[in-house]
């Protein structure tokens, strides 16, 4: 089974203006153990914004904020070494600092168990919040690790 039948990709989001407060593509993960969700953003200036991952019970509501774990290249994306991650850490509320994550990849882990399932919260969607007058484009995509894996899988998308 090759990567694309055990693995659902998903694009979030395109070249999203982080001028202003955005919101990825939400995506069903009912039938999902665990997404890896990878940022790649352009040159961020001027001021910093927040990372905040959640779930929700339909497609766009953001109900409870998750705790992700996250690291980000150490280098430019592009250069020798921007496919060399930091130590990974925790967050509920990531701080991208424009200086640190300018023209940098950012990995993001969550593990299913920590949606509100108990609720029906199936959705996961990824807001970035503008601080002030901050300026910068960021690409998203999802790799989710299906239940039930196989080369016809349908949409998780709305």
């Amino acid at each position: 089974m090759n990567f694309a039948e055990r693995f659902k990709i998903v694009p979030m989001g395109e070249a999203l203006d982080i001028s202003s407060t955005v919101v990825t593509e939400s995506v069903n993960c009912k039938n999902m153990h665990h997404a890896t969700i990878i940022f790649l953003f352009d040159a961020c200036t001027t001021a910093s914004t927040t990372l905040t991952v959640h779930s929700g019970a339909t497609d766009g509501t953001m109900s409870s904020d998750l705790t992700f774990r996250y690291a980000y290249g150490s280098a430019a994306i592009l250069s020798a070494t921007s496919d060399v991650l930091g130590a990974t850490a925790t967050s509920a509320a990531l701080t991208l600092t424009y200086g640190t994550f300018t023209d940098r990849m950012l990995v993001v882990d969550v593990d299913m168990s920590e949606m509100d399932l108990d609720n029906g919260e199936e959705w996961l969607t990824c807001e970035i919040t503008t601080i002030a007058t901050a300026t910068g484009k960021v690409s998203v995509v999802g790799i989710f690790e299906s239940r039930y894996p196989g080369n016809q899988s349908g949409t998780v998308t709305a």
